[in-house]
Order: C-alpha cells, then structure tokens, then sequence
C-alpha cells in the first residue's frame, strides 16, 4: 500500500476489528505475505491492528511501515490492544519482523508493536525516529517461548541519534526482548537521550528495558547516548545576587546632603580603579538629582566657606573713661597728656603784715 497522504485505521464491525492481516493457516507450507504501508502520517486505534502470523509450515510475514510525518498507536480499555504484531505459533515457523520509519513514533494506552513466537525466535523490531513517546501502558516486545518453551528472543534496534526516547515511570511501558528458555534478545538504543524508562534485569510495575530469559542466559542491553554534563556552559552565581549599596551625595548647587540607594550589577565600572574597564562594560553618563535644575552640563565644584579668625584675648592693663563718662578697660595706658587742673591748690605761706 502506498498513500501519500492519512492511513487512520480504527474501529470494528460486528465483533471484527479494523485492521490488515496476512496469515499462514494451519497445516499449510510457505511464508507469510509481507505488508507495507508508505504515508504521510499513520494512526491505529480502538483495537486496530496490522498483523502478519503463521501457524503451519513457514514463517510469518514481515511489517514495514514509513510516515512521513507522525506514526501513532493508540489502544483503549479493552482487553484488546491495537498494534502491529508479528507472531509465530507454528513449531518450527518464526516471526516475522516489524520496521518503521517516522520522525515522531507514539505509542499510547497500550499500543505495541510486537514480534513474539510460541516456541521459535522472536521477530527483529528496527525503529527509527527523532522521538519515540511510550505512555500508558505500551509495549515494544520480541519475546520468544511465550508457551513456555524454547526459542530466542528477538532483536530490538532503535535509533535516534539526534532523538529522545520518552516514558512516564509509574505507567508501566516496556521495552523487551525476553525468553522463556532460549536465549534473551538484544535491545540496541542509540537516542540523544533517554528519559523515564531504566534497564532492569527483570520486568517491574515500572517502565522497564529488560533482555532476560526465565531458564536460559540473559541477553544484552546496550544504551548509546552522548557524554554530556549538563553543569557544562553554566556560571556559577554568586550567594547574593545583588550588591546594593547606601551612599552619601551633595545635591549640585546646594549643602543639603541627601541619601542615594546604589544597585551595582553587571558591567559599569571595576570595583578597582586600577583595573581596566571590560568589554561590556556600560558607561554611565553623571545624572542630576534635582530633575528641575538646569545644571546638568555643569560640573561641580564645592563652594569655599571663610571664617574670619578669632581676635585674640588680651589681659586689661589700664582704666580710662570714655565720653559717657563710664570707666572702660583698656590693653594700653593712656596716652593723654595730663591737662593742668582749673582748680589751684590752697597756699600754706603765712601772710606778714607790716
């Protein structure tokens, strides 16, 4: 089948579901049909499956799918799951294997892509995409014995190298590659990253990635993701990320002082005067505090205030009188020349008379 544009298959009618099946009846000799569809986008839901199975002499047949732009299974509540399934009850045919292409792969309420057999090797899984997103419950499995018998499980190869491979933990999505007897299959994921899904040796109510085998060895699980430190390119920020400072200024033209509230960050200028000025450095310009005044363009100079000096202290040597007639200390003797008093002292000669 080749579309270029939507394959949705969903649905079922009278008890049968949706889906496109190739199948190798019971006591029949020859492989299986193979089915592949190319589209822009694929989607499979309400019990919906593609199927390839064998039960007679000969191996089932293999499922290729290629969506240009989004694949995507989707199951509901029931007890049936919809998926693509490659599948081998026959005692001596295989599965077939199951290859898509897509950049946006989607698995969800149980979706699956399955390659199991009953007593032969699993089917090969090849996945290739930019995201693979495992929700609720789905599956990626090449499990071989599922009758409890021999058989090895199949191989799983995803590959994202530029991708991620995306699932919930506590939702149970799984990708294995078990055996019962045989031998466990191997699971090869080369993503950009993996996330919420863990390689585990066996299968847990967690999402899991599991290569065991119940009697035999135990396959191989290998993870291929970049070395990448994620601390890498990150500052290290310093404990206080902000250094405020409270500063003293003058307002320009005024002996006011007022209180100004610094935030130093970031470029500006060096803590050091001595030290040069970084390339990031952000000039600032000088900035009146008063708005209103038209003096930015002015620089400041500080205004001299002159006291004069105080006269000096000196003791009182003399008295004189001043034109109130008031008796004044003075520093100095006065210099007046004493006057002649108007008032002549009394004579003390004797007078004679003849």
């Amino acid at each position: 089948m080749n579309v270029t544009g939507i394959v949705n298959i969903a649905g079922e009618d009278n008890g049968v579901f949706s889906g496109i099946r190739s199948k190798v009846e019971t006591g029949t000799v020859g492989n299986g049909g193979n089915i592949t569809i190319d589209s822009g986008s694929f989607s499979l839901s309400d019990d919906a499956e593609l199927t390839t199975s064998t039960s007679g002499q000969g191996n089932a047949g293999t499922i290729i799918v290629n969506a240009a732009d989004f694949f995507t299974i989707s199951g509901n509540s029931s007890n049936f799951n919809s998926g693509l399934f490659v599948d081998s009850q026959s005692p001596t045919g295989t599965a077939g294997d199951i290859i898509v292409t897509s950049p946006r792969v989607t698995l969800d309420n149980g979706g699956r892509l399955n390659a199991e057999s009953a007593s032969g090797n699993g089917g090969d899984i090849n996945l290739q995409t930019d995201l693979l997103l495992l929700r609720h419950g789905a599956q990626i499995s090449t499990t071989a014995g599922t009758d409890k018998t021999g058989g090895n499980g199949g191989n799983i190869n995803i590959d994202a190298p530029l991708g991620f491979i995306v699932a919930v933990p506590s939702e149970n999505s799984d990708i294995t590659a078990n055996a019962y007897t045989g031998s466990g299959g191997r699971v090869d994921i080369q993503a950009f990253g993996i996330y919420g899904i863990k390689p585990r040796p066996n299968r847990t109510s967690l999402s899991d990635i599991t290569a065991s085998s119940e009697f035999g060895v135990n396959g191989t699980v290998e993870l291929n993701t970049p070395d990448i430190d994620p601390n890498s390119g990150l500052v290290n920020l310093p404990t206080v990320p902000v250094d405020t400072q409270v500063a003293q200024t003058c307002q320009a033209g005024g002996n006011l002082a007022k209180s100004s509230f610094t935030i130093t960050g970031r470029g500006g200028l060096p803590p050091n005067p001595g030290e040069a000025l970084n390339a990031d450095a952000v000039q600032v310009d000088l900035v009146a505090l008063n708005p209103n005044a038209d003096n930015r363009d002015r620089p400041f100079v500080p205004s001299k205030i002159t006291t004069p000096p105080p006269e000096p202290i000196i003791e009182a040597t003399g008295l004189a009188l001043n034109e109130k007639g008031e008796v004044v200390l003075t520093a100095n003797l006065p210099t007046n020349t004493p006057h002649t008093p108007w008032l002549k002292p009394a004579s003390c000669r004797a007078i004679h008379n003849s």
